[in-house]
């Protein structure tokens, strides 16, 4: 390692509080390695939510075209005990984004500042995230940390939050998303009731091994497509040793291959210690005849791989998922297809 690279890791261990401070300060986001993770260093963990607390939604991405979701989302929070506050992106439109980007960022800013508002629920995904980046004020959130659920595109969100702050972010509902059932349930054993939870996929809805263990790291992933395109841009941690958790939406087969096939041969694929594939909703081929099956293209990219990988956990574009916290330890076991917390996400 150069002495230039150990100069800065140097610097990066100081404090989570100095590098969010620096961000601010426009250092850009080429000038942290992906090598670096800020949030080892300084886990954050969020205050639990409680009956009674505010939970704001808001739109840091596409604009909201159906407003019967906004009013499903505030009945459904509201009948677990929460107060819902709505963000004014809720009915902002800007072609497909709900405001600018200064304006979106600032909104998700001033949530996070705001000590009335204890949870951060993103509406929906669609596309945007990404253009946020330049405009949070990680200086603003790790000195108001609280809960941050969205998955989808939101998966931009979660991962540059944790690292350039050290807050666990949660990959959970959005507010469009089905907010009973299952999906409430296991959210709040997480954020409320802070329960080292044991995510046990049902048995109605068995995984595919594909390669057989039992291992332990820090979980991180989301929308496959998203997840990628973050690469190289300084707001993805080191996923040496990790689990890594995947799914997709949309993708014809041959566009998942070129994702994992992009992960396999800068070698993430290979760093991991697991791998957690959930489902690939609507990705049917087109043209069948002419095209291997998702199911193919998963055996062909994680065949080879010596580390346990299934295929189908409940998380993500279906309708009951497991919220998974980012940044959190857990035990992945194919044998009793679980992923287990080691430690609670919430304070």
């Amino acid at each position: 390692m150069s002495s230039a690279d150990n100069n800065r890791r140097s610097f990066l261990k100081t404090s989570a509080l100095a590098a969010a401070a620096l961000v601010t300060k426009n250092i850009s986001a080429q000038a942290f390695s992906e090598k670096i993770i800020l949030a080892n260093e300084n886990l954050i963990l969020p205050p639990r939510l409680k009956s009674g607390d505010v939970i704001a939604l808001t739109a840091p991405a596409g604009a909201i075209f159906n407003d019967d979701s906004i009013q499903k989302a505030t009945v459904s929070f509201e009948s677990q005990g929460f107060r819902v506050l709505h963000g004014k992106t809720l009915s902002t439109r800007f072609g497909y984004l709900a405001g600018t980007d200064s304006y979106r960022g600032k909104e998700l800013n001033d949530l996070f500042d705001n000590t009335d508002v204890k949870g951060i629920v993103a509406m929906r995904g669609g596309y945007g995230c990404a253009r946020l980046l330049n405009f949070l004020d990680f200086n603003k959130i790790i000195h108001n940390p609280k809960v941050f659920s969205g998955f989808s595109d939101i998966t931009v969100l979660l991962h540059a939050i944790y690292v350039r702050t050290g807050l666990i972010t949660f990959h959970g509902p959005v507010g469009n998303s089905t907010l009973d059932g299952f999906t409430m349930e296991h959210f709040l054993r997480i954020v409320k009731d802070g329960e080292a939870l044991i995510m046990q996929q049902p048995s109605t809805e068995p995984l595919t091994v594909i390669s057989e263990g039992k291992v332990e790291g820090k979980l991180f992933g989301g929308n496959l497509s998203v997840w990628s395109s973050m690469i190289g841009t300084g707001y993805l941690p080191d996923t040496t040793s990790s689990i890594l958790f995947f799914e997709e939406t949309e993708e014809e087969p041959y566009q998942v291959d070129r994702l994992l096939t992009q992960l396999e041969i800068i070698g993430i694929l290979a760093r991991a210690s697991g791998i957690v594939f959930g489902r690939c909703s609507k990705c049917e081929a087109e043209k069948p005849e002419e095209s291997f099956t998702i199911d193919e293209v998963l055996q062909q990219k994680f065949g080879k791989l010596t580390i346990p990988v299934s295929t189908g956990f409940n998380f993500g574009h279906i309708k009951d998922k497991f919220t998974f916290p980012i940044g959190a330890n857990v035990i992945y076991d194919t044998s009793s297809s679980s992923l287990e917390l080691t430690h609670a996400c919430v304070s």
